[in-house]
């Protein structure tokens, strides 16, 4: 895989963290890019405590509504780079379905008001896939006003490239100033666009999604709709004024989004994994950890269409791998034994009253981090807070992958990639 852009970055001005959590989607940055992570936002007592142990580098600056981003940035160096997987609750299909603007969702506003202020080199963003019917139309446009361009892909963590053993659909964005070439130090880099310039220069198609352009089978370019201030909290349809013509975000939604089986495997080399290709044999995928499952996650709760979840399949599972309704899950979970290079820990932990409940340590193994990152006893962490943490985390190797691809991409439609 060509490496590109990870030597050219400033590393010295390292990776600011937004929404940290585990600080997963870090880890994924760092083992793209290099950048060490130096500055965090964490308000959550619990994942706040794990970050001061695991990250004692990194200074915590808390609640991310709190804090006078232009007083901060003017005490520090410009980032080289900016991650935020922001709150999902409001977008996500398991939850109100509210949209972007939505009580927990609608901190993206707070987050694009750090990036306008901080201007970093590069941006990395994460949420779930359905974010392209619940929000994308307004990041795109906050991006524009910002003068950010960006480009995007959904990446399940259980497809082939990837190797997990649950599904966990999720898009992710790498964004960067629209006057700056991404992959030029910060010392060569062209005009800077000021905070709330709109974005300037000549439009660049991408197949994935571009703030402002769409890409069309003839080649020809289609500017997308205007952004409206009835985005936000709108739906899919049509606007009156364009006489039947798409709204903007209807238009976000047919945005073609290149599939996880149009790259060829290659990011696992990144961070450290088994090379030995995946089994590309469909597989049966396990439930995907929630926030929940610890809090209010029973053993008989299941979703919409009867399937259980996470901590009702954990339950259910034999030393072979196999549910007990028949469904064998050992293809999947034996494929991610390969790729982490080690086993599967228990899936279940004896619980308070000698009954058996999802093990924190299963899930940790799940999502790819490293063993006891979140459940170590160094923390002290309750196991409700371990799995409010890691399910609300991502899957490292996932976010890496995409990233990677992202980024090289990026870097390949430049035009002094090509010279």
């Amino acid at each position: 895989m060509p490496q590109t852009i990870p030597h050219a970055l400033p590393s010295k001005e390292g990776n600011v963290s937004l929404c940290t959590g585990s600080s997963a989607l870090d880890q994924a940055v760092e083992a793209v890019t290099g950048l060490p992570t130096v500055l965090v936002c964490e308000k959550d007592p619990a994942a706040s405590r794990l970050l001061a142990a695991r990250l004692p580098h990194a200074r915590n600056v808390g609640d991310i509504t709190a804090v006078d981003w232009p007083a901060l940035a003017a005490t520090m160096p410009r980032p080289a780079a900016l991650t935020a997987g922001f709150p999902c609750q409001d977008i996500s299909n398991a939850g109100p379905r509210g949209g972007i603007a939505g009580d927990r969702s609608g901190l993206w506003k707070t987050v694009a008001h750090a990036i306008r202020h901080l201007r970093p080199h590069l941006v990395f963003l994460e949420n779930v896939a359905a974010i392209r019917s619940r929000g994308l139309d307004v990041v795109a446009a906050d991006l524009a006003a910002i003068g950010y361009d960006a480009r995007w892909m959904c990446l399940r963590a259980g497809d082939p490239e990837v190797g997990a053993c649950h599904r966990r659909d999720r898009w992710f964005a790498v964004a960067y100033p629209a006057t700056e070439d991404p992959h030029l130090t910060a010392r060569t880099q062209r005009r800077t666009a000021a905070p709330g310039q709109a974005q300037g220069g000549r439009a660049r198609a991408h197949a994935g999604g571009r703030s402002g352009v769409l890409a069309s089978p003839d080649g020809h370019l289609r500017l997308l709709p205007t952004p409206a201030a009835a985005d936000g909290t709108g739906g899919p349809g049509t606007s009156p004024k364009r006489r039947g013509g798409m709204n903007l975000r209807t238009a976000v939604t047919l945005l073609p989004t290149p599939a996880a089986r149009d790259w060829k495997s290659g990011a696992s080399n990144l961070i450290g994994v088994n090379s030995r290709p995946l089994n590309e044999v469909v597989v049966n995928l396990l439930p995907t950890p929630k926030a929940s499952d610890g809090p209010h996650g029973g053993p008989n709760q299941r979703d919409t269409a009867g399937n259980y979840y996470l901590p009702g399949q954990a339950v259910r599972l034999d030393d072979r791998w196999m549910a007990t309704n028949g469904t064998d899950y050992g293809p999947a979970i034996r494929r991610w034994e390969t790729v982490l290079g080690r086993p599967a820990p228990e899936p279940t932990e004896p619980g308070t009253k000698g009954n058996h409940r999802l093990s924190p340590a299963f899930v940790e193994w799940m999502m790819g981090a490293e063993p006891g990152w979140v459940t170590g006893p160094d923390l002290a962490l309750s196991r409700s807070d371990q799995l409010k943490i890691l399910g609300n985390g991502v899957v490292i190797h996932q976010a890496a992958h995409a990233y990677s691809k992202l980024l090289n991409t990026l870097t390949a439609s430049l035009p002094e990639a090509a010279a």
